[in-house]
């Protein structure tokens, strides 16, 4: 048997005030939250946050990235929550992308797609 993905894990000192950040800024529905484990549904990946024992323990783990709407107006809103811009925001020819930082540490990309920034839409 293979093995199978289950959810993307972040080591976070604030479990609650992770869970805020990512379902407030970003809007991702919460699946269940508690002090020490909380997991979110991001299109049908989970987004877990795991308690660490130490604000050493975190920053380390995966980037994530997410395709937002209006790059500028996710930044903005992240910002008030804590987040950090890392470096500039670029507009190659297929989009627009960010870079910030969670107020724990890491690192989350953000694409707004070239479709979405003329404003056209795909069909599917």
């Amino acid at each position: 048997m293979a093995a199978e993905f289950k959810h993307v894990m972040l080591m976070v000192k604030d479990v609650m005030a992770s869970v805020k950040f990512y379902s407030e800024g970003l809007g991702i529905p919460v699946k269940m939250a508690s002090p020490g484990w909380a997991e979110l549904d991001a299109n049908g990946t989970t987004i877990a946050f795991h308690a660490a024992e130490s604000a050493q323990n975190t920053g380390d783990s995966p980037i994530l990235s997410f395709h937002v709407d209006d790059v500028m107006a996710s930044i903005s809103t992240l910002e008030q929550m804590g987040a950090t811009l890392e470096g500039r925001v670029r507009e190659p020819s297929f989009g627009k992308v960010a870079a910030i930082r969670t107020p724990d540490g890491h690192l989350v990309s953000l694409l707004q797609t070239a479709m979405q920034r003329t404003g056209a839409s795909i069909s599917h």
